[in-house]
């Protein structure tokens, strides 16, 4: 209970959940100054629409089989917390390769590499966590929610750094909270020691967890869901402009959008003990579909500003109940794995199938046209999630299971 968390000081037990905190604060700070200002980057060296969007492809396609065989290698050898600290570290210094680049060769070179290993932390790092909040009987939701607060104000503050003192304050700025996130690792424990030994080859492994229903339909629907949130983050800025708004709004924007998820992550532990996981689940995707068909249809800045808390139901509740439905519905040996083959689905498969339509899209129509196809392939995801909760695939209640047992 939250209760167990006695000590004094950071050598306690509040020393190792604040220390926890710090780490998805630094994280996630590390990828709010780099994600929503990269497009600064590029435009500083001249790189064209087309050779942008071959380089926003690589993460997508490198975390699809880069998140599986770190979390393959972190269930063999129970080394999460060693992989997570070499995986912080490589990624923080591999961002500072770009400072001083201007070729479209060595960007794609640095950015593949930078990719591959920041493609293992979320997975590692939600995966620890799980196993510590279920050990003290805390919320996930209640830790995750710092990565929001992260990300939001390195949304803010280092697009003030960029704007005085250029594009490569926010490589510098990645760098530093990524081994800032890493020194407060050391003082986290991993609860691997707990679970059983991952004794099944890599292709067994990943077979078995693909004969789980409530897994699979899970898969497809994050795949829908998480694809359009992840395009998100490349496509608003131009969607943005194109409802009237300017770039300093963009910033403003991002700023509340991200902010929001922190309070719901929070306020997501709530609602999943009055409805479930499911229900929660399902909630958070109806009102993300709801959002994207809005968007298209050309709403004012000012209605899209004052409406910010609509990405914090949606994201927020999604983000803070996914990681658990995971463990929930997965066998404990495989626990990592699930989780990054969840993570390379929604924000590998999806993600790139959502940046390449919308890119064609753009070309063809408008940017209006890609938040509505955001909208229907978001309503097409939460068909599983209504398998998942009202189909035979349903969990049972505990009377259920008992009678099932007679």
């Amino acid at each position: 209970m939250p209760g167990t968390h006695s000590g004094i000081g950071l050598s306690g037990a509040f020393g190792r959940y604040f220390s926890l905190c710090a780490l998805y604060l630094f994280f996630y700070y590390g990828l709010g100054a780099f994600s929503p200002l990269i497009t600064q980057y590029y435009k500083s060296i001249s790189l064209t629409g087309t050779q942008i969007g071959l380089i926003s492809a690589v993460a997508p396609v490198v975390s699809i089989v880069a998140q599986p065989m770190w979390g393959l290698l972190c269930d063999r050898f129970q080394i999460r917390k060693a992989i997570l600290i070499l995986t912080l570290v490589a990624s923080g210094l591999a961002g500072l390769f770009f400072v001083g680049v201007s070729t479209f060769a060595f960007v794609f070179l640095f950015y593949l590499i930078l990719s591959f290993f920041q493609s293992a932390i979320i997975p590692i790092s939600d995966s620890i966590t799980l196993g510590y909040a279920k050990k003290y009987g805390l919320q996930f939701g209640d830790i995750r929610l710092w990565g929001a607060v992260g990300f939001a104000l390195a949304a803010f503050v280092t697009g003030l750094l960029v704007e005085r003192w250029g594009a490569s304050m926010l490589f510098y700025s990645y760098c530093l909270a990524l081994l800032i996130a890493m020194l407060f690792l050391l003082r986290v424990p991993d609860e691997s020691e707990e679970t059983p030994r991952f004794r099944v080859g890599m292709l067994a492994g990943m077979r078995d967890l693909l004969r789980i229903p409530r897994y699979l339909l899970f898969l497809l629907a994050s795949f829908c869901v998480l694809g359009a949130v992840n395009a998100n983050n490349i496509w608003f800025s131009l969607f943005y402009q194109e409802i009237g708004g300017t770039v300093a709004g963009v910033g403003l924007a991002f700023l509340l959008f991200a902010g929001s998820e922190a309070p719901f992550m929070k306020l997501a532990g709530v609602f999943v003990r009055k409805w479930g996981l499911e229900l929660t689940l399902l909630f958070a995707a109806v009102c993300g579909a709801a959002r994207w068909l809005w968007y298209s249809s050309a709403p004012g800045t000012t209605l899209v500003i004052a409406l910010f808390f609509i990405q914090g139901i949606s994201v927020g509740f999604y983000l803070a109940t996914a990681a658990q439905f995971v463990r929930e519905n997965t066998p404990a040996s495989l626990q990592v794995t699930a989780l990054a083959i969840f993570f390379s689905v929604g924000g590998g498969l999806g993600t790139m199938l959502c940046n390449l339509v919308a890119g064609w899209i753009k070309d063809a129509f408008s940017t209006l046209g890609i938040y509505l196809f955001f909208g229907i392939i978001t309503v097409i995801g939460i068909i599983p999630l209504v398998l998942i909760a009202y189909g035979p695939w349903k969990q049972k209640a505990p009377d259920e299971k008992a009678e099932a047992t007679q």
